[in-house]
C-alpha cells in the first residue's frame, strides 16, 4: 500500500499535466476559430486566467494573430474591444515574463495608437526584461520629454509606461531620458514616478549626470547633482561629479538673478558633497579658493573654505595659508569688520582641521598679532594645536 501513494501521486500529476495541457490546447483553438471580436476577447481572458505559465506560447501567437488582423477593425467600438483583447494578452505576457513575445509586444508599442495598449507593451517588455529593447524605449522616452503631445493625457500614458519599462530594464542609457521626465511637462504623478525610477535604473548615473550638467538650464544642472547625490555611486564619483559642477558653475556668467542664485546653489550643494565626502582631491582646490573669492554670498565662501579644510591635501593647505595670511595682512594694515573676521576664524578653524603642518607658520603668524581680537588669536593657538 505504501507503494501505490507515490504512485498514485505521480500519476495525479501526469493526468493533470495532460489535462493542463488539453485545456490549453482547446482554447488555443478555440481563439484562433473565434470568427469575431467578442469571442477572442472571451477566449484570451480565458487562456489568462487558467493561470498557468504553459499558456504563454499560446498568448505570444495570439498577440502575433492580433497584430495581423487590427485592420479589420476600424469601427469605434471594435477599436475598443481590440484594444482591451491586446491589453489582455500583453499583461499576461509581461507576467509570465515571456521573452520570445517581446518582438510583438515592440510591434505594439509601433503599431496600436491607443496609449494604454502602448503603455501596457513597454510596461510588459520592462516585466520581462527584454534589454534588447531598453535604448529604443529609452528613445521613446527622449522624443516625448521634448515637449507635450497634441493630446497631453495621451502622451503621459505612455510615458508612464516607458519609465515602468526603463526602471525594470536597469539600463544607463535610460537614465538621462527617465530624469529629464522627472523634470519635464508631464503631471505631478508622472514626474514623480519618474524620480522614484531614477535610483533604481542604474547605481553609478555619474556619466550621464555630469552630461546634463555641463549642457542643461541651472535649475536642472542642481537636481542632475541631487540625484547624483542620492544614488548609490561610490563616494569617489560623487566627488568627481561634485567637482565638476563647481567648476561649471563657476564658468558661467548669468545675467539673469534668479539663473545666478541656481548657480549658486549648484556650487554650494557641490562644496557640501565635498565636505560630506571629505574629498581629498587636489584638482577641487582652485574651485573652492574661486568660491571664496567670489562667492554668492557669505555662506558660499564659507562652505569653499570647509571643503578646504576636508581636504587637507598639500594645495589645500596651502591655499587656506595664503588666504590667511592675506587676512593678517588686511588686519595690520586696518582693513577690518565682521564678515572679514568670520572669514579669518573659518579659515584658522579649518585649518587645524587639515592636521596638515604645513599650516604652521601662518597660525603662529595670527596667534603672534595683536592686532587680531582675544577670540581670534585664541582660535590660532587651538589649531596650532591641533597639528602634527
Amino acid at each position: 500500500m505504501k507503494r501505490l501513494v507515490p504512485l498514485l501521486a505521480l500519476l495525479l500529476i501526469g493526468s493533470t499535466l495532460v489535462f493542463a495541457d488539453e485545456t490549453t490546447e482547446v482554447y488555443k483553438r478555440l481563439f484562433l476559430q473565434a470568427q469575431n471580436l467578442s469571442q477572442k476577447y472571451a477566449e484570451a481572458l480565458n487562456l489568462v486566467q487558467l493561470q498557468d505559465p504553459s499558456v504563454a506560447p499560446v498568448l505570444s501567437d495570439a498577440l502575433t494573430q492580433l497584430l495581423r488582423t487590427q485592420e479589420n477593425y476600424g469601427r469605434p467600438s471594435d477599436k475598443a474591444l481590440y484594444a482591451s483583447t491586446v491589453r489582455v494578452v500583453a499583461q499576461a505576457l509581461g507576467d509570465y515574463k515571456y521573452l520570445d513575445a517581446a518582438p510583438a509586444l515592440w510591434d505594439s508599442v509601433q503599431q496600436i495608437a491607443d496609449p494604454l495598449v502602448k503603455a501596457d507593451a513597454l510596461i510588459a517588455l520592462g516585466k520581462m526584461h527584454a534589454t534588447d529593447y531598453a535604448e529604443r524605449i529609452a528613445l521613446l522616452l527622449r522624443d516625448l520629454d521634448f515637449k507635450p503631445t497634441q493630446d497631453p493625457d495621451y502622451g503621459e500614458k505612455v510615458a508612464y509606461g516607458a519609465i515602468f519599462a526603463l526602471e525594470k530594464l536597469r539600463d544607463i542609457r535610460g537614465f538621462s531620458p527617465v530624469f529629464f521626465a522627472s523634470v519635464g511637462w508631464y503631471s505631478q504623478r508622472v514626474r514623480q514616478e519618474a524620480a522614484q525610477a531614477l535610483p533604481n535604473i542604474v547605481d553609478d548615473p555619474t556619466d550621464p549626470i555630469m552630461s546634463i550638467i555641463q549642457t542643461e538650464s541651472s535649475d536642472r544642472k542642481v537636481l542632475a547633482l541631487r540625484a547624483e547625490l542620492n544614488s548609490n555611486a561610490p563616494n569617489d564619483r560623487k566627488i568627481q561629479a561634485s567637482t565638476y559642477a563647481l567648476s561649471i558653475g563657476q564658468k558661467m556668467a548669468p545675467t539673469d538673478p534668479a539663473d545666478a542664485r541656481q548657480l549658486a546653489n549648484l556650487r554650494k550643494l557641490a562644496l557640501n558633497a565635498l565636505i560630506v565626502f571629505k574629498a581629498k582631491n587636489p584638482d577641487a582646490v582652485p574651485y573652492c579658493v574661486y568660491s571664496y573669492k567670489n562667492g554668492y554670498d557669505s555662506e558660499e565662501r564659507l562652505l569653499a573654505l570647509a571643503a578646504l579644510g576636508a581636504n587637507g591635501t598639500d594645495p589645500a593647505a596651502a591655499a587656506l595659508s595664503d588666504i590667511i595670511l592675506r587676512l593678517d595682512s588686511d588686519q595690520q594694515a586696518g582693513i577690518t569688520g565682521d564678515t572679514r573676521d568670520r572669514m579669518a576664524k573659518a579659515a584658522i578653524e579649518n585649518a587645524g582641521l587639515t592636521g596638515n603642518k604645513l599650516l604652521k607658520p601662518a597660525l603662529i603668524t595670527v596667534a603672534a598679532d595683536n592686532n587680531w581680537s582675544d577670540g581670534i588669536i585664541l582660535a590660532a593657538q587651538k589649531a596650532l594645536k591641533a597639528l602634527p
